[in-house]
């Protein structure tokens, strides 16, 4: 009999069967003018790839989210850290970090194009402003998980700030980083796309909008699929092998 991590797998890939066996019989109610089929849309996957414009869509999209997501995400760590400190700070911020994350991000897009345009600007900057509320939240609410005694141990020791930050802060860490770092990534992805189709002039979003005004299905589904891949390859080749390293930081010492 297999374990329960074998198990689990047998019933991630039944739900991926299943999850393509709706998309194939509602393509077929739907029409191919609404829905690609699975098979449509394999098909297309390798005529996107070749197409001259493939790789700049793509590496627009890949640009801004990675400056997008990165920055956000230091930005919020950073703040996070300085608020588990400081509790008139935390206070000072609430405000701010109530309103970006109350906010619908389409807003925030209509916005920056008043006062970007069209383009990467845009793009990156509504990033940013949404992942940072949620990576300062993680990390506000590690740092005040952190056991006072040991707090007061690296004071009493006089470790410095990075001292402290690699011993102390990282570890207690660990969990909200990880996590928060899995939302930003797949929320950043979401938002960067979202605000290509609204306001920008390449990207992936682009591409989609282009092809769902053409009413190119089998493209658009195309463009979606490589999407999600995308997000599964940063998730198993980068999140996860970035959480089991975080994770050493929290295993006892046998020294």
């Amino acid at each position: 009999m297999g374990g329960p991590r074998q198990t689990s797998r047998l019933w991630s890939m039944a739900g991926v069967l299943l999850i393509l066996l709706a998309w194939h019989a509602t393509a077929t109610m739907m029409g191919p003018m609404m829905m690609a089929t699975p098979l449509a849309t394999l098909r297309a996957v390798p005529q996107l790839l070749g197409s001259p414009h493939f790789l700049e869509h793509a590496g627009a999209s890949l640009m801004r989210i990675a400056i997008g997501v990165s920055t956000g995400c230091s930005i919020g760590f950073a703040l996070g850290v300085l608020a588990g400190h400081s509790a008139r700070l935390r206070g000072l911020l609430e405000p701010l970090r109530w309103l970006l994350m109350s906010i619908p991000p389409v807003i925030v897009v209509v916005l920056a194009m008043l006062w970007f345009g069209l383009g990467s600007p845009m793009v990156i900057f509504m990033t940013v402003l949404m992942m940072t509320p949620g990576m300062y939240v993680n990390t506000v609410k590690g740092m005040l998980q952190i056991d006072p005694q040991l707090a007061e141990m690296t004071r009493v020791y006089r470790y410095g700030f990075w001292r402290r930050l690699r011993h102390l802060y990282l570890p207690a860490l660990t969990a909200p980083l990880t996590a928060a770092l899995l939302i930003a990534t797949c929320g950043g992805v979401r938002l960067v796309v979202m605000a290509e189709v609204l306001g920008a002039e390449s990207g992936a979003g682009y591409a989609l909008a282009n092809a769902r005004s053409t009413f190119d299905t089998a493209e658009l589904y195309a463009w979606v699929l490589l999407i999600l891949l995308f997000v599964a390859m940063l998730e198993f080749l980068l999140l996860q092998p970035l959480q089991r390293r975080l994770g050493k930081w929290r295993e006892p010492s046998h020294a």
